[in-house]
């Protein structure tokens, strides 16, 4: 008998990926809060922001295709029933997210620079 279990596979390495946006998060407010207040770092403003960006859409994407292969694809060899109509899916306009998980990802952005910032505001 073979159970149909999803594979876990990427389970650590997701985990990971979602540490390490929280923790470059952090670091990234607690380096432009207390590193970056000379205007001698100016330069290194645009050098750090460009790091931020690309590590975060890189651990984002690696994120999607962890959860494009997880889906559970249908079987080939089962008969398929065509309906009349087949249902419409959900269109991805902005970096294969709708536009509800793409504004729940703004928020939790948002919502994460805001308490790192007063956090920092409040230790230093």
């Amino acid at each position: 008998m073979d159970s149909e279990q999803p594979k876990r596979s990427g389970t650590a390495f997701e985990y990971f990926l979602y540490t390490a946006i929280l923790a470059e998060t952090g670091l990234a407010a607690l380096i432009y809060k207390v590193i970056f207040r000379s205007p001698d770092f100016a330069r290194m403003r645009i050098y750090f922001a460009i790091f931020y960006f690309g590590f975060l859409a890189w651990a984002i994407a690696q994120l999607n295709m962890l959860h494009r292969n997880r889906t559970p694809k249908p079987d080939s060899a089962a008969p398929s029933i065509e309906p009349a109509e087949a249902p419409r899916e959900h269109t991805r306009p902005a970096f294969g997210l709708t536009g509800a998980q793409l504004a729940i990802v703004v928020l939790v952005f948002a919502t994460a620079v805001a308490t790192f910032s007063l956090a920092l505001r409040f230790l230093l």
